[in-house]
């Protein structure tokens, strides 16, 4: 059997552009960067034409784990998906035109050349000890940015970092989940590294009232359970003795939770209820008005013991007006025929 072109291949290489390498990959998961590959080596190297079948049989991968695959390249803007088949996006004018498109802002602030300085130092360190001096612009372009909107100091910029990278267990690098610790640190007023430092000891109260909660409802620590118990603190302003309020009333539930306890702790704020002794207050007051509802039915059973009647068995219903059409005896089958006769 002949076999021709086996030196094409074997002297060929496959393009991969850097801005894929390091902007997109991180995103993907390994069946996704195997698609792209793939079609980046089909479409550089002879065929520029590949279908879904091919793609599942060459990567072994199954018609549902491939579409998932080609779903996601598409999200990313790096492939298009049509009723003609499958094309690659130019990536490298898709960056530029990102970069084009960027608009400067209306209030720029005009800084001094040591905070210029300071920045330029602080970014460096940062894509040398995260990014092994690879970081993209898209990387850039947010840091300027928590820079103008939040107006950081460079040391609170590479605190971030420090901060994410701790949080995951694999050390990972999320956009996303860097502009929300960005947000969170801004929205307590956190600019300097001193109101930083503040902001952590804080921060220490709250995890152990976090975690005094998690214990309590015998739950694992989770994200969003911490934004919520974050709500109860920063939204309603509820505190440590009023959340164990909170917590006491879930001894009527079988499964407790937090959703439960937000759900009495909301209830409350609606009703104005903002200190512990606002709480108790209000369960003396339903305490009060329980006893006051027992009261009345015990007056109830005691007049209905002293009713003076037609003898032991009167109506009781009847004596307290409540009156009703009285049920007419069905006679029996020989009742009935005796009659009858």
């Amino acid at each position: 059997m002949e076999i021709k072109g086996q030196d094409k291949f074997l002297l060929s290489d496959t393009a991969v552009p850097d801005i894929f390498i390091h902007e997109y990959m991180p995103r993907l998961d390994g069946a996704a960067v195997k698609c792209y590959l793939l079609l980046l080596s089909a479409f550089q190297n002879g065929k520029r034409e590949i279908s879904k079948k091919d793609l599942s049989l060459r990567l072994s991968l199954t018609p549902k784990d491939l579409d998932l695959s080609l779903n996601k390249l598409v999200e990313e803007g790096l492939i298009i998906l049509s009723s003609e088949g499958i094309k690659l996006s130019d990536m490298k004018a898709i960056e530029l035109r990102t970069l084009l498109a960027a608009k400067p802002e209306e209030n720029t602030v005009v800084l001094s050349p040591e905070v210029i300085t300071e920045r330029e130092q602080v970014v460096t360190a940062i894509n040398n000890e995260y990014f092994q001096g690879l970081m993209t612009h898209a990387w850039y372009d947010m840091i300027d940015d928590w820079f103008a909107k939040y107006r950081f100091e460079p040391a609170v910029v590479q605190a971030l970092f420090a901060e994410a990278t701790a949080a995951d267990k694999w050390g990972k690098l999320n956009r996303p989940f860097l502009n929300s610790i960005a947000a969170r640190w801004s929205k307590h007023g956190v600019k300097t590294f001193s109101e930083l430092s503040v902001f952590y000891e804080q921060n220490e109260l709250f995890l152990g009232l976090y975690k005094h909660i998690c214990k309590v409802l015998r739950i694992s620590f989770t994200e969003p359970g911490m934004r919520m118990v974050e709500s109860w603190v920063d939204e309603l302003g509820y505190d440590k003795d009023v959340i164990d309020l909170a917590l006491e009333e879930t001894t009527a539930s079988s499964r407790p939770n937090l959703r439960y306890v937000d759900t009495i702790l909301r209830r409350w704020h609606s009703q104005g209820i903002k200190s512990k002794a606002d709480v108790e207050n209000e369960r003396k007051s339903w305490l009060q008005g329980k006893k006051s509802k027992s009261s009345g039915k015990t007056a109830k059973s005691a007049n209905r013991d002293n009713y003076e009647g037609e003898g032991p068995d009167a109506d009781y219903d009847e004596a307290f007006g409540l009156t009703y059409p009285k049920m007419q005896t069905v006679k029996s089958d020989d009742e009935f025929t005796a009659n009858n006769e």
